[in-house]
């Protein structure tokens, strides 16, 4: 099959682009380093910013206007395929599934020999499950069940597969998470110096990255026992105006920006409560080689069996033992396996998954 005879269309039905959370991160990753030019993503934004071959469909809050959307979405992508031989739409999951549904149900009426491909991000009803009231959970579960029985659909991680074997009784593909690596870019705060503070990345609004902030301020008086002046930084949107002069807010950063505060902390620190999917902050974190500590929530879906120096596994148990030794290893430098990189290089991900579905 020549490269040209096939189409594809990304729908992301949140901002991919400029990205400003995990989940954009990886839809944009994905679109951009897609190893075929005849591509368009779609996304749902109110942003402004234009780029080639990314088309902005302003969001609409209502039912009815999200599917005034979809129509609007699905013609388009129809105009595009109209000249490939083989059509593929590949549906960005960090949506409720409910959407996804009706998504799917109106581009297989309006476009014929439709590939459609569904890009898991999580198990939606395992976020649903957490989150939402049981009568979203029970939907969850059944629009979920029929997007895997009819798509080509992944998973993030061997866990998600499993639980969909089971309930779903369909074989998805593993599709895990990874690192695009980029140049850093030093930030120009002036109290912001190397080795002298504490990061976390993810926005307040995210109800996990919340409860994994109120932890780092629960702790802070602990921390700053055995590191004195230390300052903490939080990157991403929604946070309170904390009165402390060593916590700094700077907003959502440009990745080569935020690349230097992941390279130049005293540690990455995420408590981060039991929550769906796998974390790319920490994926990034220990790919950049900075000393991680987080609780075992935060390295779901990440290889245990890839060992590293950098990784400190913590509680609210053993936080002042592993003070201790974080005491101890903070001033070294973290050299990171070449086995870890190669196999959390989304780049080499993202072949592997074109390859495989090119064979449909």
């Amino acid at each position: 099959m020549q490269i040209n005879s096939s189409g594809y269309s990304f729908v992301s039905m949140y901002q991919s682009y400029p990205s400003y959370h995990g989940a954009s991160e990886i839809t944009y990753n994905l679109f951009k380093n897609w190893p075929n030019n005849n591509k368009v993503l779609f996304q749902f934004t109110n942003s402004d910013k234009n780029k080639k071959n990314i088309i902005n469909v302003k969001k609409k809050k209502n039912l009815f206007g999200i599917i005034i959307n979809f129509f609007f979405i699905i013609f388009k992508i129809k105009i595009f395929l109209k000249k490939y031989k083989k059509k593929y739409v590949i549906i960005e999951g960090a949506s409720w599934a409910g959407f996804i549904f009706i998504f799917i149900i109106l581009s297989k009426l309006i476009i014929k020999n439709l590939i459609i491909v569904y890009h898991a991000h999580n198990s939606e009803y395992e976020v649903r499950k957490l989150k939402n009231n049981f009568l979203i959970s029970f939907l969850t579960f059944y629009f979920e069940k029929f997007i895997y029985k009819n798509t080509v659909a992944t998973c993030v991680c061997k866990k998600d597969m499993q639980f969909v074997k089971q309930h779903y009784k369909t074989k998805p593909i593993l599709f895990e998470n990874g690192v695009t690596e980029i140049k850093m870019e030093k930030i120009s705060i002036n109290k912001i110096k190397k080795n002298k503070f504490i990061l976390f990345c993810g926005s307040y609004t995210y109800w996990p990255n919340k409860i994994a902030v109120d932890k780092i301020i629960a702790n802070k008086k602990k921390i700053e026992q055995f590191f004195p002046n230390i300052n903490f930084v939080f990157t991403g949107e929604g946070f309170p105006n904390f009165k402390d002069k060593n916590i700094f807010t700077p907003g959502i950063l440009k990745k080569s920006k935020l690349v230097w505060l992941i390279k130049n902390c005293l540690f990455f620190y995420a408590p981060m409560p039991k929550a769906p999917g796998t974390k790319i902050k920490i994926l990034e974190a220990l790919y950049y080689g900075a000393l991680t500590v987080c609780s075992n929530h935060a390295i779901v879906g990440i290889r245990k069996i890839i060992k590293l120096n950098s990784l400190i596994i913590t509680s609210e148990k053993n936080f002042l033992n592993n003070l201790f030794t974080i005491k101890k290893k903070s001033k070294k430098i973290f050299k990171v396996r070449k086995e870890f990189k190669d196999n959390y290089n989304f780049k080499n991900k993202i072949k592997f998954f074109y390859d495989r579905i090119n064979q449909l």
